[in-house]
């Protein structure tokens, strides 16, 4: 068996994630899951009717993730509580002028059917801004809420499908490979030892999934 030391275990982390910035852009919140599902499912409305796809914003996302977590600790839906969409942007770096789109209940598809079926919220989706932001957050009694801000950024900072599709893949097989080299240090350590899931009972059941109760906390 090829030999792996808890310092070959951390070289491989470091080597996996440093172009990335390990412990800080691994964590940034415009690549979370849920929010780049938002991305995906609006841009797919967008490309339907022949625009450009939007980039993500990271000053957006913060901004909308914000409102996001505001609405959820205070059961308030509104656009003009908070700083107001523009107060919000501006608080997060972002100079440009903004649309806002929120919306309750529900999953991320659910928040873009209500949107497409409302003129104004729908008009924002396929307006002719370049950049997009999404927050998601869950209250105390289990009530979602959603929030989309569209803009226009004179810098590039915003990325792409392709760029966060990227990076989730290179995180994923990142996570694989670091999971196959702790079992080779722990066989090390004791021979003995197997992964626990050699050892899981047939009929031991998987615990339910369980989500955070929000993308992420607000910088």
């Amino acid at each position: 068996m090829k030999k792996v030391t808890m310092w070959g275990v951390a070289l491989l982390v470091s080597s996996l994630f440093g172009a990335r910035g390990f412990g800080e852009e691994l964590k940034a919140l415009h690549e979370h899951p849920t929010l780049v599902q938002m991305l995906f499912r609006n841009n797919e409305l967008r490309r339907s009717m022949g625009l450009r796809p939007h980039r993500i914003s990271p000053e957006l996302t913060k901004a909308a993730q914000d409102h996001a977590n505001y609405m959820a600790r205070t059961g308030q839906v509104s656009h003009y509580t908070n700083l107001g969409p523009q107060g919000r942007a501006n608080k997060y770096g972002f100079g440009g002028g903004v649309l806002e789109n929120i919306a309750m209940g529900g999953g991320p598809d659910n928040a873009f059917v209500m949107w497409t079926n409302s003129g104004a919220h729908y008009a924002s989706i396929v307006s002719g801004t370049t950049d997009a932001g999404f927050g998601y957050a869950v209250g105390p009694g289990g009530g979602t809420y959603f929030v989309g801000i569209y803009g226009t950024s004179a810098s590039s900072a915003g990325e792409t499908e392709e760029q966060i599709a990227a990076f989730l893949e290179e995180e994923k097989q990142a996570a694989a490979r670091l999971a196959a080299a702790e079992k080779e240090t722990a066989a090390e350590i004791d021979p003995n030892v197997k992964p626990a899931s050699a050892n899981v009972d047939a009929q031991q059941k998987s615990a339910p999934e369980v989500k955070p109760a929000a993308a992420g906390e607000s910088q």
